[in-house]
């Protein structure tokens, strides 16, 4: 699909706003699943649940459904970050993604007034929306969240953190003009505020329920902290009590929604049974959710999302493929074939998704590593260790032939696309690898492997690699690379972890190379996601001590920037503040070009169209749609609307 190009006018677009309603004589409806909790005045009738202008859903590909069912989702490792929950329940903020990912369109707020010089949005929330428990979510919540959370010195360091919420030098301001309407304002332009809203950092705006987490505040609760410390594992004081039960703030984990069954969201389901010392967690329909379908029926159509772990791959795969579960998320070009081979018994269709990615996998080697960080941090080393890579080999054995050789970029038809970032140093050329590495690491051992020029021992790199891959299959790449890398003398130590092991490395700034992800490639993605480009992600392995002093203030771990990292910063800022999408586009290709004369991150391949397995019995799937990170996987194909024929 040809990308139309974002905003071409920022003011008209954001100005625009969502105005299907229902019609004045449909009545609303809601599950049969709620009707004994209606009936016994445990729940409101579904009118008192829904906001007085809910949003209403219908699309050229959908049609009204019908209620009920579980939708069985099989997953291996963390309930949260490896099932289809984290993108089924977040990517729903104040605005979200169109079907075509091209636009931001209205969602907890129904209107938007931008300034005329954008740097103040004023969010009309619609009137009447409740949290999953019935509370009101009124403006004092986002108040609660950049004002009690994000502004408060003892949970971030002292320092707000830097990021999507501060475009320029200053915190933003927040003023409430009434319960449901808000304005926020930032010292720049923001051109680029709502549709970065539209992608993973947005939910947090919307899922900080006051009226719950006050009580682990100080500002709130000072006298009930101390008790509550001690009943809370890990908790030292009133900061790392709060850290501990709230879903978002620096320090906090989002999977929190996922093992307290009484954090209130905005989702359209939620967690009523953990995954927690069994193998499954329920998650069930948030009874006050505020979408409809245009005959009034409250959405989403299937009562509850049912997952179940498993120990390896191999053994869910056999088990999907009997046809135990509605999908299987990760799916490797690999097992395509199994899918169409065993339709009938799976009961399951393969749906076509076009990637978002600049290629399928990134190499990263950490030049902020208190160790290596100065090995890695030579642009001949790096160039090296490309050219060493036999990329066709992999693309052969990994993905099955599907791709070409192509560095980490924006694809040919993105505005974005730089041809010099896309196809340098593709070549395998053990003789070229040879000689650039040569410049930076001279010296080989009896058995010519490279020696550390500080320890003069034998240079090992350990490469972590995650094991909840998303079908990227890290781990065989990793073993390839090893292979390619023992042959121009580079010792690589593979060293598997989980997505907790990842983190707690970033976080720590102790990983020293790593295999991760593409992003960056569709339309824009290269600006709302810009990690390979420029260290102000938290995933920009290569410069991982930069984006700890960006983001992570209070991180003792945080390296400070040189003078060339802060000025590529600095230009990615003026991305995001440039009011029209010709000077963000112009201004984005200079930091693109940047990313290309400094080669920081190693590609391997394109990103090739990949596919999602969905029961056969399942309705209102649209027929293809722009899956990754950054468009929230299946969030963009609108699971609430979806549901079970007969």
């Amino acid at each position: 699909m040809k990308y139309r190009l974002l905003l071409s006018s920022v003011f008209l677009l954001l100005f625009a706003s969502f105005s299907l309603t229902v019609a004045q004589d449909t009545k609303y409806s809601d599950s049969p699943f709620l009707s004994e909790a209606v009936s016994s005045g445990k729940l409101p009738p579904v009118a008192d649940r829904l906001p007085a202008n809910p949003r209403v859903v219908d699309f050229s590909w959908s049609e009204p459904g019908t209620y009920g069912g579980d939708f069985r989702d099989p997953f291996v490792g963390d309930s949260y970050w490896s099932s289809q929950m984290v993108f089924w329940t977040a990517w729903k903020s104040l605005v979200n993604w169109n079907p075509d990912y091209s636009d931001w369109t209205p969602n907890i707020a129904e209107k938007v007034d931008v300034s005329d010089d954008a740097k103040s949005f004023t969010f009309h929330l619609r009137q009447g929306l409740k949290w999953s428990d019935g509370a009101p979510f009124t403006s004092d919540d986002v108040v609660f969240y950049i004002d009690d959370i994000l502004k408060n010195p003892e949970i971030n360091g002292g320092t707000f953190p830097d990021g999507w919420l501060k475009p320029g030098k200053e915190a933003p301001t927040i003023t409430k003009v009434d319960d449901t309407t808000f304005t926020l304002s930032f010292d720049v332009p923001y051109g680029m505020f709502l549709l970065n809203m539209c992608g993973w950092p947005g939910w947090e705006i919307v899922t900080a329920p006051k009226h719950y987490l006050q009580q682990f505040h100080d500002k709130y609760n000072h006298d009930g902290i101390p008790d509550l410390i001690k009943q809370t594992e890990g908790a030292t004081d009133w900061v790392t009590l709060f850290q501990a039960h709230s879903a978002v703030g620096p320090g906090s984990d989002a999977a929190v929604i996922s093992r307290d069954v009484n954090y209130p969201t905005m989702m359209p389901w939620i967690y009523k049974e953990p995954l927690g010392t069994g193998t499954q967690f329920i998650a069930e329909r948030n009874p006050y959710y505020y979408w409809v379908d245009k005959n009034g029926q409250q959405l989403p159509y299937i009562d509850r999302i049912v997952g179940s772990a498993y120990q390896n791959d191999q053994t869910m795969l056999v088990d999907v493929l009997a046809g135990k579960y509605d999908t299987m998320a990760n799916s490797t070009d690999q097992q395509r074939s199994l899918f169409y081979d065993n339709e009938t018994t799976s009961g399951l269709s393969i749906y076509p998704t076009k990637s978002e990615g600049g290629g399928t996998v990134s190499v990263n080697f950490n030049e902020t590593h208190a160790g290596l960080g100065e090995i890695f941090s030579q642009k001949d080393f790096r160039i090296g260790m490309s050219y060493a890579i036999d990329r066709q080999e992999i693309i052969d054995i990994v993905y099955f032939g599907q791709g070409a050789p192509r560095q980490i970029s924006p694809i040919e038809d993105s505005p974005l696309y730089n041809e010099q970032l896309s196809t340098q140093y593709l070549d395998y050329d053990v003789a070229k690898a040879n000689e650039y590495l040569d410049k930076v690491l001279p010296d080989k051992g009896a058995d010519g492997m490279r020696l550390n020029p500080t320890t003069k021992e034998k240079l090992s790199i350990v490469f972590t690699v995650q094991t909840g891959d998303y079908g990227l299959r890290f781990l065989d790449v990793a073993e390839l690379l090893k292979k390619y890398y023992a042959a121009v003398g580079v010792d690589i130590v593979i060293d598997s972890v989980d997505n907790a092991v990842l983190t707690d490395r970033i976080n720590d700034n102790s990983v020293e190379a790593a295999i991760f992800t593409g992003e960056g490639g569709f339309g824009i993605t290269a600006i709302t996601d810009p990690r390979y480009f420029v260290p102000f992600h938290g995933q920009s392995i290569w410069g991982n001590g930069w984006q700890l002093w960006y983001l992570q203030t209070d991180n003792e771990a945080k390296v400070e920037p040189p003078a060339d990292i802060k000025a590529q910063v600095e230009l990615y800022k003026k991305v995001l503040q440039a009011p029209t999408s010709e000077e963000r586009l112009s201004l984005m290709k200079q930091v693109l070009q940047t990313a290309a004369d400094n080669f920081w991150v190693i590609g391997i391949s394109s990103a090739s169209d990949s596919y999602r397995p969905l029961s056969k019995r399942l309705a209102n799937v649209p027929e293809s749609w722009v899956n990754g990170w950054n468009p929230g996987g299946t969030a963009i194909a609108f699971p609430e609307q979806w549901y079970f024929k007969g």
